[in-house]
């Protein structure tokens, strides 16, 4: 588990706010500790997600859930749990994948988060040349695509605080997939990234 998780709330309520174009409306606990540690597998295509943003509620007090999809501007990098990713037909069967371990422990992670939606799926691009210390794309169109869904998934937003370690670096915003059961499963971060009025930019 990381040693820097700071209070995020207001930041939490700040995005929600500004990604749903209205006051937050609840708070939930945070179900679950960062992980100490994730994988670069590659980078991150594309996210598919359900949201009520935007919505006003109907005469049953019910907003209504519609379904989007962000395709990245700039590269975004992807983060998961090492053994997460499998294949669909042969669940016992590690997909292979390449890149680097990642550890969480000295990055200030958010106590708290901005629930997005519904995680739909996630497109990938992951490394399949080189070694774990230097992966590397294949130079074949579609070698490495990958989607990837994780059953009851949920897509939270926040911020990974550099400020705490340097009052000259600015804050990161970064989307998250994740469980409650679980914890979170998948990061994805990129320095144009972030959650605005118009959704999940850059």
């Amino acid at each position: 588990m990381p040693r820097r998780v700071y209070d995020a709330q207001d930041l939490a309520i700040g995005m929600t706010e500004r990604f749903k174009d209205r006051s937050w409306e609840y708070q939930e606990d945070l179900p679950f500790a960062w992980p100490g540690y994730m994988q670069n597998v590659g980078d991150s295509l594309a996210v598919a997600y359900a949201s009520d943003k935007w919505k006003p509620k109907n005469k049953r007090g019910k907003r209504e859930i519609e379904l989007y999809k962000h395709l990245a501007e700039s590269r975004n990098r992807a983060l998961v749990v090492p053994g997460l990713l499998r294949d669909e037909y042969k669940p016992n069967r590690l997909w292979p994948t390449k890149g680097p371990l990642v550890s969480l422990e000295n990055v200030p992670m958010p106590e708290h988060y901005a629930v997005l939606g519904l995680f739909e799926e996630i497109n990938l691009q992951l490394y399949t040349k080189g070694t774990n210390f230097e992966p590397r794309f294949s130079r074949k169109k579609d070698d490495g695509i990958v989607c990837v869904k994780v059953r009851h998934g949920m897509l939270g937003g926040s911020y990974l605080r550099w400020s705490e370690l340097h009052e000259d670096n600015e804050d990161q915003p970064f989307i998250f997939v994740y469980t409650h059961s679980a914890g979170p499963c998948i990061i994805v971060v990129g320095e144009e990234l972030d959650v605005h009025k118009d959704g999940i930019i850059g």
